[in-house]
C-alpha cells in the first residue's frame, strides 16, 4: 500500500471518529435522570422518593410516568386532554400537591413548598408522562420529592406510577443533536477513508 494513501487514510478514519467520541463524553458527563424510582402512591396518602444528587446546578423537571396500559384513558386521567373527544367532562385522576426537600448534614430543609398540581406539560416515550414542575438544584444537593395525594384513580394505580426527575432539555438536547450530526459526519468521512486505504491497496496491485 501507498504510504500516502495509508497514512491518509488513516487519518480520515481517526478524523471521522473524533468529534463523535467527544458527543458521547459530553453526554455521560452528567446524571441527566438522577432519579427513577417506583413511586407506590394510593389516594389519600403521602409518599417520599429516595433520595437522589443532582450533579449540576439549574433546573430539573418532577415527573410522574405511568406504563402505558391505557394510553388514552390514562392520559384523559393525568389531564392531558387537549383535542381528546374521548375525555368525558370533569375527568379527574390526578390530584395531588408535591414539594423537594433538601438532605444537609443530616438535617432536613424545604427547597420547594407544596405546590397544586395543575395539568399542563405531558411527556413520555413508551409511558404517559405527566410533568408536575420544576425546582432549582445546586450541584451536589441531596434532594428527595414528598408527594400529598388527594385522589388517585385505580388506572392509574394498577399503571406503575414512577416518580422521575431529570434535567431541563436545554442542558442536553443540543448535545443529542450534535450526537446524531457527529454521527453522519463519522459515518462520511469514515467512508472516505476507507475509499482511500482500499484504493491504495490496489495501486500496489
Amino acid at each position: 500500500m501507498k504510504r500516502w494513501a495509508r497514512t491518509a487514510g488513516i487519518s480520515l478514519l481517526v478524523a471521522s471518529v473524533l468529534p463523535y467520541a467527544y458527543m458521547q463524553y459530553r453526554l455521560r458527563s452528567h446524571n441527566w435522570v438522577p432519579l427513577e424510582a417506583p413511586a407506590g402512591l394510593d389516594a389519600h396518602s403521602q409518599f417520599v422518593s429516595p433520595m437522589f444528587v443532582s450533579d449540576m446546578s439549574g433546573s430539573y423537571n418532577v415527573s410522574l410516568a405511568f406504563a402505558p396500559l391505557d394510553v388514552d384513558r390514562e392520559e384523559c386521567l393525568v389531564g392531558d386532554s387537549l383535542f381528546k373527544d374521548s375525555c368525558k367532562p370533569g375527568t379527574d385522576g390526578l390530584d395531588l400537591d408535591w414539594s423537594v426537600v433538601r438532605t444537609e448534614a443530616g438535617h432536613e430543609t424545604v427547597a420547594v413548598d407544596y405546590r397544586r398540581y395543575r395539568p399542563g406539560w405531558f411527556e413520555g416515550a413508551g409511558s404517559v408522562e405527566t410533568v408536575l414542575g420544576s425546582f432549582e438544584a445546586q450541584k451536589g444537593g441531596s434532594y428527595k420529592i414528598a408527594i400529598r395525594m388527594r385522589n388517585l384513580a385505580p388506572e392509574l394505580k394498577s399503571a406503575s406510577p414512577k416518580i422521575r426527575v431529570e434535567a431541563a432539555t436545554v442542558y442536553w438536547e443540543k448535545w443529542v443533536i450534535f450526537a446524531q450530526m457527529s454521527l453522519a459526519f463519522a459515518v462520511l468521512l469514515g467512508s472516505f477513508g476507507i475509499v482511500v486505504l482500499v484504493w491504495g491497496f490496489f495501486l500496489d496491485r
